[in-house]
């Protein structure tokens, strides 16, 4: 049995089959399962039936969270003696708050255990039926570009013969193509949109850098854009 405590899991990009076998035995055991998002719901499923759950992502009536607010949360419920599990999309450490939030727990004397999960930075190429070319760089960029708290200089990642996943960057796809092709990139660099990988519901837009900004799928979405084998769409 799980001891209590906070439990970090990684939900992956959403189709519960692709969990660890850790991650799935922590859900199934959980009292608790503290989540960002609706989107991971199909995973959180796995816990008990009668065990509580608490969004606490950016919703349509208010902002996410602070991770002071959810370490408080998460300290609070594991000094009930209860065991929660923290389900993070993807995985905890690839552009996630989840290092942040395990160490305002760490400030508050509540230890964590951690199971990785399935990045979208791995999962949305094959989902789109595509791998990156052997021998060639792959490059992963948080893309919400925000230039106060995270800004990125997507310049320096327009490296000829490399592969550029961004996550996260749907509200900037056409803004990061033109600095991308401002700094070099080729206009007609392959790129595709990946909505919901591995979730029903699946949707791939093929393009090149030059299109990125017209290929308008709802988000979740990651873009990929360089070199690539495949990219006929195929996805689960």
């Amino acid at each position: 049995m799980t001891a209590p405590g906070v439990h970090y899991v990684g939900a992956g990009p959403g189709d519960p089959l692709l969990l660890t076998r850790r991650a799935a035995r922590l859900l199934a055991e959980a009292e608790v399962v503290v989540v960002d998002r609706r989107s991971t719901d199909p995973v959180a499923a796995l816990a008990p039936t009668g065990s509580e759950r608490v969004y606490v992502g950016r919703t349509p009536d208010g902002p996410a969270w602070s991770t002071e607010r959810i370490a408080d949360l998460l300290a609070r419920l594991a000094g009930q003696g209860r065991r929660v599990v923290r389900l993070k999309s993807g995985d905890l450490f690839v552009c996630s708050r989840a290092a942040e939030e395990i160490a305002a727990l760490a400030d508050r004397g509540v230890p964590v255990t951690a199971t990785p999960g399935v990045s979208a930075a791995t999962a949305a190429p094959l989902a789109a039926g595509m791998v990156p070319l052997p021998g060639t760089a792959v490059t992963i960029a948080l893309g919400d570009d925000d230039p106060v708290a995270a800004p990125v200089r997507w310049e320096a990642l327009a490296t000829p013969g490399s592969t550029l996943v961004v996550l996260t960057g749907r509200a900037h796809q056409r803004r990061i193509a033109r600095r991308l092709v401002a700094a070099g990139a080729g206009p007609s660099t392959p790129a595709a949109v990946v909505h919901a990988a591995w979730r029903r519901g699946t949707q791939v837009a093929v393009t090149d850098l030059a299109g990125v900004g017209t290929a308008r799928l709802q988000p979740p979405a990651t873009m990929v854009i360089g070199p690539l084998r495949g990219g006929d769409g195929a996805h689960p």
